[in-house]
């Protein structure tokens, strides 16, 4: 039988042999997994690295492809932010025929609102107004377009003329945020991410078991052996980057759950629910329809006001959304994590009907609101840099995982390792038990692959991986 065994060696053992050997059957039966795991996960990380790092400098890209509607000459005075989204709201297009619109990727616990009929009804939706805290910048105006994507109406805040507008697949950062989180596929999309998600960690966890030193010191493995030949010089390269960025992956990993559409909009909501953790800021979609949007233009002014009143000094995002009851939402922008506030008041009054504060938020809400900052690049240039290098890590392990695996696979052969019976070890069950059930949708495939496994033994044919 042909199998991977500790220290990254290609054998040929004896299957009796191997049956003498329990940790060389683990190691093989763990290596077999992460390869089909990194089969599932190398597509979902490659997209993934992609439209993150586009994301994170596409409004540095508008600045250099767009100046003209990105940036005014500072006036004296502004006018009201009424004033404003009037004059974006009459440049709208004035027919809608969406059936399904609303935010995509993060920061809406990947819940997604159908209100497109609403919108039909009132005009194209309007998913937030930026009002920059930077008197060179314009106003914008973020609407969505048909297909659910966003696009901006530029808005000269001192004059309250529109500077144009750009197309949702033109602008840059609402198209890269939504392909990273699952569109135009909705919330089967979001699926899919969250499956990936779950088997990129456990690709991760026994990635580490695999790594882990049985013949060397612990800090001589985490240095690449460029004098064994250039099988095991690739497997280490793969190897020690892996190590050394494993927690920077979890951290990502875990901390894109609550952005998903079934663990964060289902299992994670009602988690917060039962231990009394929700936020008690909340969160707004925004898509309420330009009609709507015009009926609150007063209240508008008032609470965008009051909010400068209350101190809140960096640039001021204004959400409604679609459906009866739902508050004007007013939260900050670009300023410090820990200065995090959302300001929720009456559409009808401009009345302020709650301040919250970072500071006075739950523990779960803060904790997911920082990996939410930490993502987004919200730290400044050294967190962009950071993600950067994150992603691109991502691709150099995509790549020399692939490189590693072709040059040290059988001829003719997938080269993943045959199935090995042996009793799981109860650590390691109890660990995959807990995995499966923190992740169902992680822990439904799991069952799947294990049932589609049994079916082909008890039918006689091959197992397709061997």
């Amino acid at each position: 039988m042909s199998d991977y065994l500790p220290g990254g060696a290609k054998t040929v053992v004896p299957a009796g042999a191997l049956a003498d050997q329990p940790a060389g059957r683990l190691y093989g039966r763990l290596w077999r997994w992460h390869l089909l795991a990194a089969l599932l996960v190398i597509p979902f990380v490659l997209w993934q690295s992609t439209t993150g790092t586009i994301y994170l400098w596409s409004e540095w890209w508008m600045d250099q492809t767009h100046p003209e509607l990105r940036f005014v000459q500072p006036g004296a005075t502004s006018v009201p932010p009424s004033v404003q989204l009037a004059a974006a709201l009459e440049a709208a297009p004035k027919e809608f025929s969406a059936t399904v619109t609303g935010g995509h990727g993060h920061g809406g616990g990947g819940a997604a609102h159908d209100h497109g009929a609403m919108a039909e009804r009132g005009g194209p939706p309007v998913q937030e107004i930026i009002l920059s805290d930077d008197p060179r910048r314009s106003t914008q105006v973020m609407m969505l377009d048909e297909i659910g994507l966003p696009y901006p109406i530029f808005v000269d805040p001192y004059s309250g003329r529109v500077l144009g507008s750009l197309t949702g697949t033109q602008w840059l950062p609402g198209l890269t945020r939504a392909l990273h989180g699952g569109w135009p596929l909705g919330k089967p999309g979001s699926w899919l991410l969250e499956l990936a998600d779950g088997w990129a960690i456990f690709m991760i966890l026994s990635g580490l078991y695999l790594w882990w030193p049985r013949q060397r010191g612990f800090l001589a493995s985490l240095w690449p052996r460029f004098d064994r030949g250039s099988r095991i010089m690739m497997r280490d390269l793969h190897a020690t980057v892996a190590v050394l960025f494993s927690a920077v992956f979890l951290f990502f990993l875990i901390s894109a759950l609550p952005w998903t559409a079934f663990w964060g909009g289902e299992i994670l909501s009602r988690v917060q629910t039962a231990l009394g953790q929700k936020s008690t800021a909340g969160f707004s979609p925004g898509g309420a329809s330009a009609r709507q949007m015009a009926a609150v233009q007063k209240p508008i002014d008032d609470l965008v006001a009051e909010a400068r009143a209350r101190g809140i000094s960096q640039a001021l995002s204004v959400r409604l959304a679609p459906w009866p009851g739902a508050p004007l939402y007013i939260s900050n922008r670009n300023g410090p994590p820990s200065a995090d506030r959302v300001i929720l008041g009456n559409p009808k009054t401009g009345e302020v009907t709650r301040d919250a504060l970072r500071a006075d938020q739950p523990v779960i809400p803060r904790m997911v609101g920082f990996g939410i900052h930490v993502h987004q690049g919200d730290f400044g240039l050294w967190n962009l840099w950071m993600n950067t290098a994150f992603a691109l890590s991502l691709v150099w392990l995509t790549v020399t995982g692939v490189a590693s695996w072709w040059m040290r696979r059988p001829r003719g052969s997938l080269g993943i390792p045959r199935k090995i019976e042996l009793r799981w070890p109860r650590a390691l069950i109890a660990t995959a038990t807990a995995l499966c059930l923190l992740l169902p949708i992680f822990g439904a495939s799991v069952l799947l692959l294990l049932g589609l496994e049994r079916l082909l033994v008890r039918r006689g044919k091959p197992d397709p991986a061997g």
